[in-house]
């Protein structure tokens, strides 16, 4: 069999015993989604370059934790979410140290919009998402941007299937709130 024919559990079976080529079949295979996971996660393509080559480190140093008692694909959002996560407080923690230095303002996470059309509102959307709590924001982003279901949600966040729900029950007020917001500005 051929690494493209391997199941992703075979695949991890050959990268955990050392195996480059079953490794940068793993990675090849699943490239996709970790860079549009961390695309819709940041908004913005090149922390979403970043967040992927992190990522593709980390699965080469975290790959023999994975227990196959899930899908591949549920741990790999998990790396993910958590490389997105610390990405994003490493460039906090880089804009405080240069705010100490500088009367300059410093960039926001968050790209602005253009002018017009369906796409902008999609924009605005997804931006005010990631303004939402953690939590909340996984939620939507696995849900309405992954399209996982309620319960593919609920074992990537590892909680239960009823938090996912509320979450984004909680979510959608806030959106709306921060919509509201946004418009009258």
């Amino acid at each position: 069999m051929n690494a493209q024919e391997d199941s992703d559990g075979q695949l991890v079976q050959r990268a955990i015993a050392g195996d480059r080529a079953g490794f940068a079949a793993l990675v090849s295979r699943h490239y996709d989604l970790i860079f549009r996971v961390a695309w819709k996660w940041s908004g913005n393509r090149e922390d979403a370059e970043d967040i992927a080559q992190d990522v593709c480190a980390r699965l080469g140093r975290s790959i023999t934790s994975y227990s196959g008692s899930a899908q591949f694909t549920t741990w790999l959002y998990q790396v993910v979410l958590n490389a997105t996560r610390d990405h994003y407080r490493k460039q906090q923690a880089n804009s405080r140290k240069l705010k100490e230095f500088s009367n300059e303002p410093t960039q926001s996470l968050v790209q602005m919009p253009s002018d017009g059309g369906d796409e902008d509102a999609l924009t605005s959307l997804w931006q005010a998402v990631r303004k939402l709590p953690t939590r909340q924001c996984d939620a939507i982003m696995l849900v309405f941007g992954e399209e996982l279901t309620h319960g593919e949600a609920a074992k990537v966040m590892g909680c239960a299937e009823g938090t996912v729900s509320s979450n984004i029950h909680d979510a959608k007020k806030r959106l709306k709130l921060l919509l509201v917001q946004e418009a009258s500005i």
